[in-house]
């Protein structure tokens, strides 16, 4: 995929300058696996959902849709960081926020930083249910993209 550029800074006896400049998608494909259902308590601490709504522009659904990609998530991705913070006597660790489109609706991938899943497993959050909106069950393959 590419950009059109076009420059308006030309003499007015010259053609428009135009040239291409491509932009970097990765599009991968995954599968909807079951996750441990712990998601929704850690994204109803109000620690992270303030953060969510103030960094990511929306409150997540309270669960996570689990995919298992076809290679490893772009650690080059852009990401937004979520602070880690305490609440109570209990402290919640920091997560890294990707913006990505998953079966063409906008969603946020997300990498705890006390996780220990492969680079190829994501957790995937939304202002809404994903498994109803996108109509999916185990084992349904999804595209995950990333620009």
């Amino acid at each position: 995929m590419a950009l059109k550029i076009c420059s308006s800074d030309r003499p007015k006896s010259s053609s428009l300058a135009c040239h291409y400049s491509p932009i970097q998608v990765d599009s991968m494909l995954g599968k909807v696996i079951a996750g441990v259902g712990q998601a929704g308590y850690f994204l109803s601490r109000d620690g992270y959902r303030q953060q969510f709504l103030d960094r990511l522009g929306f409150i997540p659904f309270p669960g996570t849709l689990n995919v298992l990609l076809d290679q490893p998530f772009p650690a080059s991705a852009p990401a937004v960081t979520i602070l880690g913070f305490s609440e109570k006597e209990e402290s919640f660790g920091a997560c890294r926020c990707y913006r990505i489109r998953i079966n063409g609706l906008d969603a946020v991938a997300i990498r705890p930083e006390k996780s220990s899943h492969p680079p190829e497993l994501i957790e995937v959050i939304a202002p809404l249910n994903l498994r109803r909106a996108l109509n999916l069950k185990d084992g349904d393959t999804v595209e995950v993209s990333t620009s």
